[in-house]
């Protein structure tokens, strides 16, 4: 599989965005999988970013 510079600029831009937890909005750094200030599973939010990274980046 090749990767284009189109494609990892798509992802450094998507990457930049501030992530939240959707319970209390707490900034979220990589690898939290739970909220550092309220204790919310970030699982399924994390996905969902994800989900989002792939989309931007096939496009």
């Amino acid at each position: 599989m090749s990767v284009t510079e189109e494609q990892i600029d798509k992802a450094m831009r998507f990457m930049a965005q501030v992530v939240v937890c959707f319970h209390c909005a707490t900034r979220i750094r990589f690898g939290d999988y739970e909220c550092p200030h309220c204790g919310a599973d970030l699982e399924e939010d994390l996905r969902a970013w994800a989900m989002g990274l792939l989309q931007t980046i096939k496009q």
